[in-house]
C-alpha cells in the first residue's frame, strides 16, 4: 500500500502536548461561511497534517469509514481523534483538555476564548492581530504592499460616495478569523458600492485597497517553528470573478518568482519574531508589469497547505506531478457510495482523498455528503480529464471546473 509523507507536520512546529481545535466557535462566524459543511468540515482538515498531535473533530467527519478511507489511501492520521457533536460540546472538550494541561492549537480566533490565554499555543490576541487585514502593511516590506488605507466603517459610505476611484477592493478589518473571501468585496462599478458597504458594515474598520488585475496569483506556504521559518512551496490559486477562493493548482516545477518568495519570507520572519508558531499562507499576485504584491496573510492552515506538502511524495510514488485541490465538493448519493467512488479513483492513481464528511449525521436535512480531495495527473490536461470523470461519477464540481487559474484582484 502506498504511504504518502510530508516534509513537515503540525507536531514539528507546535509543542508535543498540543491538541488541535480548528472548528471556529458559533459566536465568531462573521467572516467564515455559515454552513455546517464549511465550519464543522474544517475541524477535520488538520487530520492529515497533525502528525502525532490529537485532533478535536466533528463526528460526521471522523466516522470509521471516513478514517479508514484516508488511511487506506496512504495518509498518516493521529492515533487520538476526539469527537464532538456540536459547538457547545466542542467548547467543553477544549476546556477539559486545557484543564489536563494540554496546549490548544487553533486556526480561527474568537470573541470568547475557548480556554485560558496561557493554554493557547499562540497568544490569541497576537494571533488575531497577525490575521487582521488592516495590519498587512506592518508585516511586509513597503514595496510588497498594495496602495491602501484603513477607515472607520462609519466613514466608509461617505468616502465611497465622494472619492471612490473604481475599481477598488474593500476588506473587513477584524480580529476574528476569516475564510473563503467572506470578508472581501471587489467593486468594479458604482453599482457594486452599496452591496459592498452592506456586506462589510459590521466590520470594525474597512481596508480600502487599490485594485490589481493580477496575471499570476499564488499562495506561498511557510512552516514556522522555534528555529525559524521554512518555505514549503506554493500553489497557484483559482478564484471566481468575485474573488472567492475555488481551489488551487500545484505543479512540481512551477512556482512564483524569487522576489515573491523573499517578500513572503519577510512576513513569516516577522510572525516568528512576534512569537507565532504554525503554518502561514501568503497570497501574492504578479501584475502585468511584473510587480509582486501580497494581498492577504493567513497565519493558519490554508486550503492548499496539504496539497503543497504532499506534492513531492505523490510525484515520487505515482509520477503525478500536477494536482488540483477541490474542497467542500457535494456528492449526489449516499455517504457509503461517495466513499466507494473516492476509493475507485484513488485505486486508479487519480485522486487522494483528504476528507469525507457525512453531512446527514450533522444535519438530517442535508442528505448529500461532501469531501475534499486532490485530483492528480501527469499534467493539468490529465487532471482536467479526472475532474470531468468525477463529475460523471456524481461529484458536483461545477464551481471548481475552470481549467485555468482565474485572476484574483488584490
Amino acid at each position: 500500500m502506498t504511504t504518502f509523507t510530508m516534509p513537515v507536520t503540525l507536531d514539528r512546529v507546535w509543542p508535543r502536548n498540543t491538541v488541535i481545535a480548528q472548528r471556529p466557535p458559533d459566536d465568531s462566524l462573521d467572516w467564515i461561511p455559515r454552513t455546517l459543511r464549511a465550519y464543522d468540515r474544517s475541524s477535520a482538515a488538520p487530520l492529515p497534517l497533525a502528525g502525532s498531535l490529537p485532533v478535536i473533530c466533528h463526528e460526521a467527519a471522523a466516522t470509521p469509514a471516513a478514517l479508514q478511507l484516508l488511511r487506506d489511501c496512504g495518509l498518516r492520521l493521529p492515533a487520538e481523534i476526539i469527537l464532538y457533536r456540536d459547538c457547545e460540546h466542542m467548547r467543553g472538550l477544549v476546556a477539559d483538555q486545557a484543564r489536563r494541561g494540554r496546549r490548544i492549537g487553533i486556526a480561527y480566533t474568537s470573541r470568547r476564548l475557548l480556554a485560558p490565554v496561557e493554554s493557547y499555543v499562540n497568544d490569541p490576541h497576537m494571533h488575531a492581530a497577525l490575521n487582521d487585514k488592516a495590519n498587512l502593511g506592518r508585516l511586509l516590506p513597503p514595496e510588497a504592499v498594495p496602495r491602501r488605507r484603513v477607515v472607520e466603517t462609519a466613514d466608509l459610505r461617505q468616502l465611497l460616495r465622494d472619492r471612490a476611484r473604481l475599481p477598488l477592493v474593500l476588506k473587513a478589518s477584524s480580529r476574528l478569523g476569516s475564510a473563503a473571501g467572506c470578508d472581501v468585496a471587489i467593486c468594479r462599478s458604482p453599482d457594486d458600492l452599496a452591496p459592498a458597504y452592506r456586506r462589510l458594515a459590521r466590520a470594525e474598520r474597512v481596508v480600502v485597497e487599490e485594485f490589481y488585475d493580477f496575471a499570476e496569483n499564488w499562495c506561498l506556504h511557510f512552516a514556522i517553528g522555534d528555529e525559524g521559518a521554512v518555505y514549503c512551496g506554493a500553489a497557484e490559486q483559482v478564484c471566481d470573478e468575485a474573488g472567492v477562493y475555488q481551489g488551487n493548482w500545484c505543479d512540481q516545477s512551477a512556482g512564483p518568482g524569487n522576489e515573491a518568495i523573499e517578500f513572503a519570507r519577510h512576513a513569516a520572519r516577522t510572525g516568528w519574531s512576534l512569537g507565532y508558531r504554525g503554518f502561514l499562507g501568503v497570497d501574492m499576485g504578479r501584475t502585468a508589469r511584473g510587480r509582486w504584491l501580497a494581498f492577504d496573510l493567513n497565519f493558519r492552515l490554508n486550503g492548499s497547505t496539504g496539497q503543497v506538502l504532499l506534492r513531492d511524495s505523490i510525484a515520487a510514488e505515482w509520477g503525478a506531478t500536477s494536482s488540483r485541490i477541490c474542497c467542500g465538493v457535494p456528492f449526489r448519493g449516499s455517504f457509503a457510495a461517495m466513499v466507494d467512488r473516492l476509493w475507485t479513483f484513488h485505486s486508479r492513481r487519480q485522486l487522494v482523498p483528504l476528507l469525507a464528511f457525512d453531512l446527514e449525521r450533522a444535519d438530517p436535512a442535508e442528505p448529500d455528503p461532501v469531501c475534499n480531495f486532490l485530483a492528480v495527473g501527469s499534467n493539468r490536461k490529465a487532471v482536467d480529464a479526472v475532474l470531468a470523470a468525477l463529475c460523471e461519477a456524481g461529484f458536483e464540481l461545477n464551481a471548481v471546473a475552470a481549467t485555468q487559474p482565474a485572476r484574483r484582484a488584490g
